[in-house]
């Protein structure tokens, strides 16, 4: 594809993709899980917290922008149907809090960037999440502690280093001339894949030991035998 049509379709495909994600879990209906009182007030605390992640950066030498994604922990804790409408939410919240700190308000939301934020920060690694899961679901021994590895630590490394990975391709074809390369557009994407594991690791494993009613994807009779 020649690199100024690439450029040109970039964001119309981007947000095409977006409203298709949206519009499926709209289908799931998702919102009946909130029914559960214990679901509540977690939900509403995970996405403040996805939130103030994409509000919050790191710009490293050379313009790697670090930058931590939450999606892993949404699913995980949701449900992918959930945490895509939750996701949203999220960028739109994060969005209006960049805009009111650097002095603008909603007449000047960025609503190009909107979509584009919730494809790579939402949308794809949500899906590879889910898919990871399924996977190890279907493969591992229903444990616990298999549980909190590879639906903690490894799915949250994984599908942050692929969506990473996803993004720098995806500039890298539409975006030439941009002064980040792609090696080290690559090289953040692995950076972002251990801190991304880290703090979902840590955090689903406090929330399975202590709150697992919070966990909708972990079922008492499925890894407790109860």
């Amino acid at each position: 594809m020649p690199t100024a049509l690439a450029s040109t379709l970039s964001n119309p495909l981007l947000v095409l993709l977006s409203v298709c994600g949206l519009l499926w879990a709209l289908t799931r209906r998702p919102w009946r899980l909130l029914r559960r009182d214990a679901l509540q007030n977690a939900w509403l605390g995970a996405m403040l917290l996805v939130a103030l992640l994409w509000t919050v950066r790191a710009t490293l030498a050379g313009g790697m922008v670090i930058q931590l994604l939450g999606a892993t922990l949404m699913v995980t804790l949701f449900g992918l149907p959930l945490a895509l409408l939750s996701l949203f939410a999220a960028d739109v919240v994060s969005l209006l809090g960049l805009e009111y700190l650097a002095g603008h308000g909603w007449s000047q939301f960025d609503w190009a960037a909107l979509w584009v934020r919730y494809v790579w920060l939402a949308l794809l690694p949500a899906l590879l999440s889910a898919g990871l899961q399924a996977a190890m679901r279907r493969l591992l021994p229903r444990h616990p502690f298999v549980f909190i590895l590879g639906h903690g630590y490894f799915t949250a490394g994984l599908a942050a280093l692929g969506a990473g990975a996803a993004q720098a391709a995806w500039r890298y074809l539409t975006m030439p001339g941009q002064p980040l390369s792609l090696a080290d557009a690559l090289l953040g994407a692995v950076i972002l894949a251990f801190g991304e594991a880290f703090l979902t690791g840590m955090l689903v494993a406090v929330f399975v030991a202590y709150r697992p009613q919070w966990v909708v994807t972990f079922r008492d009779e499925d890894y407790l035998g109860r």
